[in-house]
């Protein structure tokens, strides 16, 4: 098998003896966000990172969770309870037809619900309906067709469970849901798709809304 020649076979004029990267020389701490479902990599992030990405869907009952369980592990570990900053990562599509919406985030939905039930059990607050809609999504999840909404596991996932997992709906209903999270006190919202990436023109109008209406609103 071919592989790269070691550096002494190279044609160089010269060449340093060691190399490292000279940014880890600097002596302030790089800051550190650790994306979380489960409780014990929720407090590992609360305690040594500057802030916890919730992979947790866009419910404030769960992400609420979330946020006191990372300072609970915080105060356990006696540390000020508020020092750590919280975000999350979110399947939002912006559309006047609730069945566009919906079926724009379903693929990339399931691969974040996955989180919640990966190892089996469920993570945070989940109604029994909730939990049956997870547990039948790792059943039917084919890795073949990972983020694809015309997978078996995107074909498990109810209109109810979409519409609380993610946040789908007219400007208006976007409006109220990021605002929701604003007030859980998150500071960054990752929102995940495929929009700007897709020829469908049901994205590309989600796209639109979500650059005309909804994102000028927030600045406001």
């Amino acid at each position: 098998m071919d592989i790269a020649p070691p550096l002494s076979e190279l044609h160089l004029g010269d060449a340093p003896m060691d190399s490292r990267n000279s940014w880890m020389a600097r002596t302030e701490k790089v800051p550190v966000e650790v994306a979380a479902t489960g409780l014990r990599v929720i407090g590992i992030g609360a305690r040594h990172a500057e802030r916890v990405m919730f992979t947790l869907g866009a419910n404030t009952d769960r992400l609420a969770w979330g946020i006191a369980e990372a300072r609970a592990a915080r105060q356990k570990a006696g540390l000020e309870p508020d020092g750590v900053a919280f975000g999350t990562y979110i399947n939002m599509a912006c559309h006047y037809d609730m069945a566009a919406a919906r079926n724009l985030v379903r693929g990339g939905l399931t691969t974040f619900a996955r989180f919640n039930v990966m190892h089996g059990r469920t993570t945070g607050p989940w109604s029994d309906t909730a939990a049956k809609v997870l547990h039948d999504l790792i059943g039917a999840y084919d890795m073949n067709k990972h983020t694809r909404g015309d997978s078996c596991q995107a074909g498990t996932v109810t209109d109810d469970f979409i519409d609380h997992f993610a946040i789908v709906g007219p400007p208006e209903t976007c409006l109220e849901r990021l605002g929701a999270l604003a007030r859980l006190g998150l500071e960054k919202v990752v929102v995940g798709g495929r929009l700007g990436l897709s020829t469908d023109l049901n994205a590309a109008r989600s796209l639109s809304l979500l650059e005309q209406q909804v994102l000028p609103a927030l600045q406001q």
